[in-house]
């Protein structure tokens, strides 16, 4: 059976990280050119995220690297779930991002600056959200191509960041049209709140890989294929069906019910051929299976 080793998918993998950080460096820049430019707290917030950004996908770099180092004698699983450690720390930073803004949201509120230039402000954010808009679907569509759970993280991240652009591009239009400027600061504080939102379902989705949760349409693969040989009659029963994710790569343990009266090398033969089954069905994966007499069969005989 196969063990953990170096994603067959990982130079694309390094490659998509890399364009991803320094596309978002260059993004970052044209935020804070607004900023400093417009003085809009919504445009700091905005840019205050996109800085998360190319430090989650730093992150996401090194601990890519780290899970792909083959598994040894101190690390038997693999080196896989330093993805999920990855996404932990993005979905931390984007919580601190948000928390940052809400401070200088309530500063502002209590004490408006004048905002200057606020026609630029909005043409240049057209054209960075357009950028950004392209880079996020282009690390999501890498994500889902290549089954890696950090870029899909980071994709979703930038997507929205997508959306904080557009509020920021909807409230210099609203402060342009009326001269409240406390719409900015009040804008900002809506976009923290979805910052939060965002950064606490990062957390979740690591928290669960952590705690090996089962993923739903993993689970139904193996199960589906596991029903099929019982169907068949190659299997009497099957239960304690179990399956986890460590980083890329699955790991599947079950016990198939045979006949009694079946031999080791039949039972054998049979567990091999449906662990292959498992393996290959989802990709990168190691299925054990436990061999045990069917009851009902034994007590009938």
């Amino acid at each position: 059976m196969p063990d953990p080793g170096v994603d067959p998918n990982w130079p694309h993998v390094r490659r998509v990280v890399r364009v991803a950080i320094g596309a978002g460096a260059m993004i970052v820049l044209a935020k804070f050119g607004v900023f400093f430019l417009t003085r809009s707290a919504a445009a700091l917030s905005d840019a205050l995220e996109s800085i998360v950004n190319i430090v989650a996908a730093g992150v996401a770099l090194y601990s890519l690297s780290l899970s792909n180092k083959p598994a040894d004698r101190e690390h038997p699983y693999g080196h896989g779930k330093a993805e999920f450690m990855a996404i932990a720390v993005e979905g931390g930073l984007v919580l601190f991002a948000g928390l940052a803004i809400i401070f200088e949201s309530i500063r502002r509120l209590l004490s408006p600056p004048t905002l200057h230039r606020l026609d630029f402000g909005v043409v240049a954010n057209v054209a960075i959200a357009g950028a950004s808009a392209a880079l996020a679907l282009y690390v999501l569509r890498a994500g889902r191509r290549l089954g890696n759970e950090v870029l899909l993280a980071d994709g979703k991240h930038l997507l929205s960041d997508v959306l904080t652009t557009s509020g920021v591009i909807v409230g210099l239009i609203l402060v342009r049209i009326t001269g409240m400027v406390w719409i900015d600061a009040a804008l900002a504080l809506v976009l923290a709140v979805v910052i939060l939102v965002t950064g606490w379902r990062l957390l979740g989705r690591s928290i669960d890989g952590l705690m090996d949760k089962t993923d739903p349409d993993d689970f139904a693969l193996v199960d589906g294929i596991l029903q099929e040989e019982q169907q068949a009659g190659n299997i009497r029963g099957r239960h304690k069906v179990r399956v986890r994710r460590n980083g890329p790569f699955r790991w599947v343990d079950m016990h198939l019910q045979v006949p009694p009266d079946m031999t080791v090398a039949e039972s054998h033969a049979i567990a091999s051929r449906i662990e292959g089954r498992i393996e290959e069905a989802l990709g990168r994966a190691n299925a054990t299976a436990h061999v045990e007499p069917h009851a009902t069969s034994r007590s009938g005989r």
